[in-house]
């Protein structure tokens, strides 16, 4: 079955609260969540704050909860879901805004973790 437009769900809020916001997005071959979750920002929902970096798998930087699961929405096909789709913040981490959570507790932990010298 191919879709052709799809329900794209996003949490949208900040540390004090928020609720999933619908948006109605359209697919295109290849697609992947974090290229809707894009689509909606340049499009429908220019203050969504989400952040990415590489779009290779290999930074993790767009991690979200992809119903309800941890997921990087980098490699995550948007048509694996059907045509619904949910995504919200790392529930591990606070958030900040919308799909951005503060990750810093990691940079402090990698300070102190010794480099390795063959």
């Amino acid at each position: 079955m191919e879709i052709s437009n799809f329900d794209l769900s996003i949490w949208r809020g900040d540390a004090q609260g928020g609720e999933m916001v619908s948006y109605r997005v359209p697919v295109r071959e290849g697609m992947v969540v974090l290229d809707a979750v894009l689509w909606v920002q340049a499009n429908m929902a220019s203050d969504l704050a989400v952040r990415w970096n590489c779009k290779a798998a290999k930074c993790g930087s767009c991690s979200a909860e992809i119903q309800g699961f941890p997921r990087l929405m980098c490699k995550t096909p948007i048509t694996e879901y059907g045509s619904r789709v949910t995504v919200g913040p790392m529930k591990a981490f606070p958030v900040i805004k919308d799909l951005v959570t503060d990750v810093s507790w990691n940079y402090e932990v990698n300070k102190q973790i010794p480099p390795f010298t063959p």
